[in-house]
């Protein structure tokens, strides 16, 4: 009998990570902080950057918020709402972030293509009739818009590219938009593609059909879409504004997030604050009436904003999801009482000789008070005591919960930071140091210490906790501390080989 049935339980109510897989999550899901400031601010199209920490609900704010728009305007198709648009795919703008040279505009022309995309994928998932209306409404310079914003800002991009983003943006906007289109109903995404595809012939039909004459109107449209002057972002964002309005939309809010997940940025809180600072530089952009940007972005990145790259953040609307002890309480509770239908809660797991009060507050600390952190580690709570076999009690004790801990810490956190980076902090072997521990041992100089805190830093792995007197009444020495609970984990209980171990010859000469 596994530890679920053991508890009376009608399965692992922390079997699931991704809020995407669970059916019943409506039914126990505690709404993530700020969810409803998130969605005030969409519709009424005000710009606002949501910050927080890895699994902190950032993701699934975005995605709730973009669901619940398109739900909206579904249900309420007499309101008008604002066309909501995912932005979490950059790799358009990467190359010439990797050179140093993305602006303002590259970021707007990005979020240009995916919002001609949506339109597109939109007008495709109607009924015939519907789309027709819509298209039959569109006046001369309507269509001279249109022409323009797909030849400057949506068929630069190669067709491969965008047949693959295409596709999945049609699977984004089917998990929200809901529609009595058969074709869409039943997802049959090849005949989908057809119709988008037979959509984009029309417009670029138009270019040549002399009858509308619209070429040279959507021309001079073109090239103010496309030129270098300081104006050319605000004159995108403004346009697309219009294209939303000419389709009944209040507006456009884009939701960009997983900046931090990208090829280039790799965890680098540097690199993510550099990949967004040309908008968010650039107030007049966060300020284009019907136009608004709704940033999710991990929550190391503020203090970059705050210390390094200046940012006005006062003129910003901004926030920091944290979740309360009671909230995060909450969460367990509601899942174990709906597996249990009722009759469990988080403290009813436990052996009688285990503290629920300070088992609990460990795994908070131990999951940096993240929700999915912790719902990841209670999944290892309930297979590592399974794993014991017979050796385990019907209730969870305390060999479980050190298990889990230790297992859980070892199998996170290289997901999170680079092996070579982990394991040059293991083999310091301290949870708290100077800049000289570093030179004594990894056998560096002064300044190679200082790079090595820098890019521990940089990845959020370690952070300035106060300074100590210097030798011999000279200038103190900055004290450092490692950040990550789980890496100070398994450094205090030695459950790295590495931890503690002497700098070889055939290390790195990173680290020589």
């Amino acid at each position: 009998m596994n530890i679920a049935q053991s508890l009376g339980l009608k399965g692992n109510p922390f079997e699931h990570y991704n809020a995407e897989k669970e059916p019943d999550i409506a039914a126990y899901a505690v709404r993530p902080p700020y969810l409803e400031t998130i969605a005030q601010r969409a519709v009424g199209l005000s710009s606002f950057i949501l910050f927080g920490d890895r699994g902190a609900g950032k993701s699934a704010t975005r995605l709730t918020v973009y669901k619940e728009a398109w739900e909206a305007a579904a249900r309420e198709p007499t309101i008008a709402q604002p066309f909501i648009v995912n932005l979490t795919d950059f790799g358009q703008i990467l190359d010439k972030f990797k050179r140093d040279q993305l602006k303002d505009k590259d970021v707007c022309t990005l979020a240009a293509f995916f919002v001609i995309e949506q339109i597109f994928a939109w007008l495709s998932s109607l009924e015939d009739k519907d789309r027709e209306r819509h298209l039959n409404e569109l006046d001369k310079h309507d269509k001279a818009l249109i022409l323009a914003l797909l030849e400057g800002l949506y068929l630069t991009t190669p067709e491969l590219d965008r047949d693959t983003s295409t596709s999945e943006a049609f699977k984004l906007l089917g998990s929200a938009w809901t529609t009595q289109s058969k074709i869409w109903i039943t997802r049959r995404w090849g005949s989908v593609s057809n119709i988008f595809a037979g959509l984009l012939h029309v417009f670029i039909k138009n270019k040549v059909d002399e009858s509308l004459d619209i070429k040279d109107s959507s021309e001079r449209i073109l090239t103010s879409l496309v030129g270098d002057s300081v104006n050319t972002p605000k004159a995108i964002l403004s346009k697309l504004v219009e294209l939303s309005r000419m389709f009944g939309f209040t507006g456009v809010c884009i939701l960009v997030d997983k900046l931090d997940e990208t090829s280039e940025t790799d965890n680098s809180v540097e690199a993510t604050a550099r990949l967004i600072h040309p908008v968010l530089s650039n107030i007049q952009l966060l300020e284009v009436e019907g136009f608004s940007w709704m940033f999710f972005v991990w929550g190391n990145v503020e203090d970059h904003f705050n210390s390094k790259l200046k940012i006005r953040l006062d003129k910003i609307a901004n926030a920091k999801i944290v979740w309360t002890t009671e909230q995060l309480k909450q969460m367990l509770d509601r899942r174990i009482e709906f597996y249990s239908e009722g009759a469990t809660k988080f403290s009813d797991i436990f052996a009688d000789n285990v503290d629920p009060e300070l088992t609990f507050k460990s795994f908070c600390t131990l999951s940096l008070r993240s929700p999915r952190e912790l719902i990841r580690l209670m999944d290892t709570l309930f297979r590592e005591h399974d794993a014991r076999g017979n050796e385990a009690t019907p209730k969870i004790d305390s060999v479980s919960i050190e298990y889990a801990q230790d297992k859980y810490a070892r199998d996170t956190i290289q997901t999170w930071y680079k092996k070579e980076t982990l394991l040059q902090l293991y083999r310091l072997g301290k949870t708290s140091f100077i800049n000289k521990d570093i030179q004594t041992t990894f056998r560096i100089g002064d300044q190679g210490a200082r790079n090595k805190i820098t890019k521990w830093s940089d990845v959020g792995l370690v952070r300035q906790s106060g300074s100590v007197p210097g030798d011999s009444g000279g200038k103190p020495s900055f004290l450092y501390e490692v950040s990550d609970p789980r890496v100070a984990r398994i450094i205090e209980r030695g459950l790295d080989e590495l931890v503690g171990a002497a700098l070889e010859t055939t290390d790195s000469k990173d680290e020589v």
